[in-house]
């Protein structure tokens, strides 16, 4: 038999079931797994997974499960949702996006319960699942879907609900709707923050990645990476969780924002990469992870400023790119860019 395993998030990472699953299957079947989300990148290098998991780019979990389909006699979809409810939510979306594509049976493995959405699985891997404490959940039905509508499932009132890597605002109930007319969207159960609203660019809500809460709900060791040792800089201004696939041979990454200068900070460490990051103090605390790779510095200023240093620095350093060539010494990039700030500059934070 021929799994093929679709790891979401960091959560199935951190909790051990990624490593249980691939060591339980692998023992008498033929194992591939595969990644979809960039923090669960970092939960890969800091497990030590990187052999055993495909971390070719970032991918959408549903297109991971039908490139899986196509070459495995079985798709297992490994989750660790915030709620059973949320989880089966989860499965669902994924389900209504693939059955069509999918030829095999494909079924979710969550913190405490799988369910089979198509076909049927084999006896091994049922038994599996059943001695390990899982218990066996019916798949829901499909709803009536609304054109231009998205639910969220196992929201928690003051988490941060998030677009497409934007935080948009903070949840003020347990339900919080998504809705999306002649391109402009609108919102129930949560409190926008307009500032964070006008830098989401959404075509369709189908292909948009929403979600509530922080980047990685469990922790890890970090495992930092050697000192990076390429010529290129990257600039971050939005989809921080992207940094990790950019920045493969860079030499580090200008990033603009608090939580942006954040995430892209505990990621960046584990290829060993340091940031330059451009900060005003309006972090909404969606990251906990405080790694950094040595040599990062931060660029304060007063807030609000942050997005305008960033213009600038895309228009006079990058020459309006996302990243450049530099053979420079890191110290007077973060010199430069300071004096740019001007009067907004508060101070310079370089490493101890």
């Amino acid at each position: 038999m021929r799994y093929g395993v679709v790891v979401h998030g960091p959560e199935a990472i951190d909790s051990g079931m990624a490593a249980w699953m691939l060591d339980s299957l692998s023992r008498d079947h033929v194992v591939e797994a595969t990644l979809g989300g960039a923090m669960g990148l970092a939960a890969v290098l800091d497990a030590g997974l990187e052999g055993r998991i495909q971390v070719a780019s970032r991918e959408l979990v549903s297109r991971s499960v039908v490139r899986m389909g196509r070459g495995c006699d079985t798709v297992i979809l490994l989750n660790w949702g915030k709620t059973r409810a949320s989880g089966m939510a989860f499965g669902r979306m994924v389900w209504d996006k693939v059955h069509a594509a999918l030829d095999v049976p494909l079924v979710q493995v969550d913190r405490d319960f799988f369910v089979v959405w198509e076909g049927s699985i084999d006896e091994d891997l049922t038994n599996l699942l059943l001695e390990h404490g899982l218990r066996e959940n019916v798949p829901t039905s499909a709803g009536v879907p609304q054109q231009g509508v998205r639910s969220l499932s196992g929201v928690q009132p003051g988490e941060n609900i998030w677009i497409n890597g934007t935080v948009i605002g903070r949840a003020v109930s347990e339900k919080v709707i998504v809705r999306m007319s002649s391109g402009r969207l609108s919102f129930e159960g949560v409190d926008v923050k307009a500032h964070g609203l006008e830098k989401v660019r959404v075509h369709s809500l189908e292909g948009a990645i929403i979600r509530s809460g922080s980047v990685r709900r469990t922790r890890s060791l970090p495992r930092l990476g050697k000192p990076a040792w390429g010529d290129r800089l990257i600039l971050v201004d939005h989809r921080a969780e992207d940094s990790i696939f950019r920045a493969e041979g860079a030499k580090a990454a200008v990033t603009v924002g608090d939580d942006t200068t954040r995430v892209c900070s505990a990621l960046l460490a584990r290829l060993g990469v340091p940031v330059i990051g451009i900060v005003d103090g309006d972090e909404d605390g969606i990251c906990a992870d405080t790694a950094s790779a040595p040599g990062s510095t931060m660029v304060m200023l007063m807030p609000g400023n942050d997005d305008q240093l960033g213009a600038k620095v895309r228009e006079e350093i990058f020459r309006g790119g996302d990243d450049m060539v530099y053979d420079g010494r890191l110290t007077d990039l973060a010199d430069r860019i300071a004096r740019m700030a001007g009067p907004t500059l508060l101070e310079v934070r370089r490493p101890s």
